[in-house]
């Protein structure tokens, strides 16, 4: 098959891989007055399905070596589809939590598979392909939140069932894009992958806590739900330039660095957000999403470079989760008592971490 045709397909199914991690974000206070649940609480929803996607990346890794990237991610992209189908259904909060952690078991075996498929498809151009697909899970997240506004018409449950019926055909397609099995299916882990992993996990973590949760927060401060819908979308879909910037990473030999300046450049804006200044927020959000997805782009660049792609992604993808998730509850945590503390802790977090960064070999 050609490698063409793999790559569109791969990035069609990242768009709405993409859309399913966020479309239930603008639902969440929905989700609390008819489940009549905290606020405090709501950070469940995004912390559960990164527990799901982050228990099961590495074993994700594992099952491509023996059954082949392409089954698997079509497997995982099912999975999601599926599970979206069925949450609207629920009758209870905690029915919801436990879709979103299967869902995000799905996401787990579809994220370092459908890397992994670019990647050895495309080795002579890895930082571009991969940022094409970072571009679209800006694209597709974009597209989950923006896909709130239907919630005001359809109603929430409707919504998701059809934007959830889309995947089902589509991870067929990337099912049966190839067989077989991966020739050398050795068991492998990177030493830089769980170093990257672990110093990205902040920029990632926060990353994922705001687009998961600002539409609350923005809610809570009083804004109209579909004002901050759009809002946390434009952060989103201005993460597509950072990851169409990848052919930036094939040529800056120094990856590293590239990282830490983009972390700086994109955490410290976001202490303008309480002040519900729109043109501070969106210029916050525009630089998190650019810089976000271009540094991350560079941090799987860097992984990729592994004897086993999909392993050292998962890998990497796996730290960022286990400890960027807590970033969510923290921030529900302490928005109910500071307007401006979850936004600072944000910060601090992601800085923090950078320093181990300086244990990667650059070359």
């Amino acid at each position: 098959m050609r490698r063409s045709v793999i790559a569109i397909v791969i990035i069609l199914a990242r768009i709405v891989y993409s859309a399913y991690w966020f479309y239930l974000a603008p639902a969440l206070p929905i989700i609390s007055v008819e489940f009549r649940v905290s606020k405090a609480l709501l950070g469940l929803v995004p912390f559960i399905f990164i527990v799901g996607a982050a228990s099961f990346q590495i074993p994700a890794g594992i099952i491509a070596s023996h059954i082949g990237n392409a089954r698997t991610a079509g497997l995982g992209l099912l999975i999601m589809a599926v599970t979206g189908l069925l949450t609207p259904l629920s009758t209870s909060f905690y029915e919801v939590l436990i879709l979103r952690l299967i869902a995000g078991v799905g996401a787990a075996l579809f994220f370092s598979t459908g890397a992994a498929m670019l990647s050895t498809a495309y080795p002579e151009r890895v930082g571009t392909l991969l940022g094409i697909y970072n571009a679209a899970f800006g694209l597709g997240s974009g597209v989950g939140l923006a896909w709130g506004v239907t919630y005001a018409f359809l109603g929430w449950r409707i919504s998701t069932m059809l934007l959830s019926a889309v995947g089902i055909p589509l991870a067929l397609v990337v099912f049966f894009l190839q067989g077989g099995y991966m020739r050398v299916p050795r068991i492998r882990f990177s030493r830089d992958a769980v170093v990257i992993g672990i110093a990205t996990s902040g920029f990632w973590g926060a990353y994922y806590a705001a687009g998961s949760l600002l539409p609350t927060y923005a809610v809570s401060r009083g804004l109209p739900l579909y004002t901050s819908s759009l809002l946390t979308s434009i952060m989103l879909f201005s993460s597509v330039f950072g990851g169409l910037s990848g052919r930036v990473i094939d040529i800056i030999r120094n990856r590293v660095l590239l990282i830490v300046v983009l972390t700086v450049i994109g955490t410290v804006p976001l202490l303008l957000v309480p002040t519900l200044n729109m043109a501070a927020i969106i210029i916050a959000g525009g630089l998190m999403g650019f810089t976000n997805e271009l540094a991350l782009t560079a941090a799987y660049t860097l992984a990729a470079r592994h004897e086993n792609p999909a392993l050292s992604l998962a890998t990497l993808n796996a730290l960022n989760m286990v400890i960027g998730m807590w970033l969510s509850v923290l921030f529900t945590e302490t928005m109910v008592i500071s307007n401006t503390l979850p936004w600072v802790l944000m910060v601090i977090i992601s800085l923090a971490l950078l320093p181990l960064l300086r244990l990667v070999k650059t070359t």
